[in-house]
């Protein structure tokens, strides 16, 4: 058991297993999972970050040269080269990693899967001022963005909220990341929003 501290708030996690985080793009799952990790004291890696380490290219880029079907499938390899080390650590998944393959049903059974999720609105707001960093939404007019996002939030949201805890994301400081920890602790259950 490691015992951790953030923003004053103490807390004690069990360390043995991988914490992945899955949500929709521009939640904050890479800058919420590095704080988290930072926090608890492990490791932080990102699938995309990972992703465009090995080949050189961006994700937007790797997406138009591969199509949608391969850069899922290395995706996937990613995802399960960040488990095959052993290390237990803070894992930032792309938007779409958890709902294709089994890679929901490989997190659920390696780890905690921590769902972050942030209001509609916010989401526009943020997705909207880098839309041409999001392969998915690159083309996507700015006036129809928000009917874009809500619906393919709702295709998805099937596999996120299988996640075992749901994090409101909207606004993640140190209280809310404490309160993770601790819920970190308690046995794996859906449906807990800290």
């Amino acid at each position: 058991m490691t015992f951790c501290q953030s923003d004053g708030y103490t807390f004690a996690f069990m360390t043995e297993d991988c914490i992945f985080i899955v949500g929709y793009m521009g939640v904050g799952k890479s800058s919420g999972g590095r704080r988290l990790a930072r926090s608890l004291g492990m490791p932080f890696a990102d699938t995309d970050i990972t992703l465009m380490e090995q080949t050189g290219k961006d994700v937007t880029s790797l997406f138009e040269e591969w199509g949608e079907a391969r850069f899922r499938e290395e995706e996937s390899n990613v995802l399960r080269g960040l488990v095959k080390d052993g290390v237990a650590k803070v894992i930032a998944t792309g938007g779409g990693t958890p709902c294709h393959a089994d890679n929901m049903d490989f997190m659920l059974a390696q780890g905690t899967v921590l769902h972050f999720q942030v209001s509609l609105e916010s989401l526009v707001r943020r997705l909207g001022a880098k839309r041409k960093q999001r392969p998915l939404i690159a083309h996507v007019p700015i006036d129809e963005l928000g009917e874009f996002v809500q619906r393919h939030l709702a295709e998805r949201m099937p596999v996120y909220s299988r996640a075992h805890i749901t994090v409101d994301a909207d606004s993640l400081d140190g209280a809310r990341l404490a309160l993770v920890g601790r819920m970190l602790q308690q046995p794996r259950k859906g449906g807990l929003n800290p």
